[in-house]
């Protein structure tokens, strides 16, 4: 048999050590625009199992990079009662010249990393400059990068965080306190937190209705992330903007979405997808009190600038181990 490339395992640990979020979100960036470029290939697809959750596996490739990778998440909601992680995310590199693989990554973590660095690299463009206060609904993981990336972005003074545990809630607002510059606060009431903030971020796995339009300032930026119902469907209707990642995915997966195409009040024609925007083909924000709302599942470009450089800088610095071949 041929001789194969190592196969190295980078544990969770492991990854944790290889990016910095301001990294990450010039990454984030790089791979935005290549998508936008068309130069990054990718695909994904959800698959039920069973009736309570779905597999998703999501490829891709950035055009001149060494590594083309395939990510796996798993969102099972009845694990949360067994005392078991939601989601779960793994991932295989492969080695663009041969397709063979050259890593295995435990990639929580790094899911996290990339979703927070995407969607500040994308409040860079389509948020006020002059953000000051962001909410965020949902105290985990993804929470806690948000929070990072977006104080990194803008010079944040307030950060609210709302979440359905409020020891959850309140273990969020302590650590970030300790992490951030913004000063830290628990809110209970959803209408409190909207309610004169300039950037309000939703990643939660519940199908809590967040966000109505009438809380809203002008010039309010909305970032609705999470795969089950998450705001008001008249937000969609109402907002002065729509961004999406990718209409071909958010069209289908987002409750929200599904139920106003269902009824004829939703169309492709009344959306702009955020790549266009990044490759100068559709405008951005086009005055400061116009109000956007981006969905967003995922596009495949962050993840193709992202993986790759976390894998050689974990590499470099002598970690991982290998598993096979070599």
């Amino acid at each position: 048999m041929a001789n194969r490339p190592p196969l190295v395992y980078l544990s969770e640990a492991d990854v944790r050590r290889s990016l910095s979020m301001p990294e990450a979100i010039e990454l984030a960036q790089r791979g935005i625009e290549a998508d936008a470029a068309g130069e990054v290939a990718g695909d994904k697809f959800y698959m039920p199992v069973g009736a309570d959750g779905f597999l998703k596996p999501f490829s891709g490739y950035m055009a001149g990079e060494s590594l083309a990778y395939v990510k796996s998440f798993s969102f099972f909601k009845g694990n949360q009662a067994k005392g078991l992680p939601v989601t779960d995310s793994q991932v295989l590199l492969f080695d663009a010249a041969t397709g063979l693989p050259v890593a295995f990554m435990e990639a929580d973590w790094i899911t996290g990393l990339k979703t927070g660095a995407s969607t500040a690299a994308t409040a860079r463009s389509l948020a006020r400059e002059d953000s000051r206060v962001a909410t965020v609904f949902g105290a985990g993981v993804l929470g806690r990068h948000h929070a990072k990336a977006l104080d990194h972005v803008f010079d944040l003074d307030e950060l609210r965080v709302v979440d359905a545990i409020p020891e959850a809630a309140q273990r969020y607002s302590a650590e970030m306190a300790e992490e951030i510059d913004a000063a830290t606060r628990v809110v209970d009431s959803p209408e409190e937190a909207v309610r004169g903030a300039d950037i309000v971020v939703t990643v939660t796995t519940g199908s809590a209705v967040n966000v109505e339009p009438d809380w809203l300032k002008p010039g309010a930026f909305v970032a609705r992330l999470g795969s089950y119902q998450e705001v008001a469907e008249e937000l969609f209707r109402k907002v002065d903007r729509l961004v999406v990642d990718r209409w071909e995915y958010v069209s289908h997966r987002i409750p929200e979405m599904v139920n106003l195409i269902g009824a004829g009040r939703l169309t492709q024609r009344d959306t702009v997808e955020w790549p266009e925007i990044v490759g100068g083909r559709a405008p951005g924000r086009q005055s400061e009190d116009e109000t956007i709302l981006y969905v967003a599942l995922g596009i495949w470009g962050e993840y193709a600038a992202i993986l790759p450089e976390a894998y050689r800088r974990a590499r470099a610095a002598g970690l991982g181990k290998v598993i096979a071949g070599g």
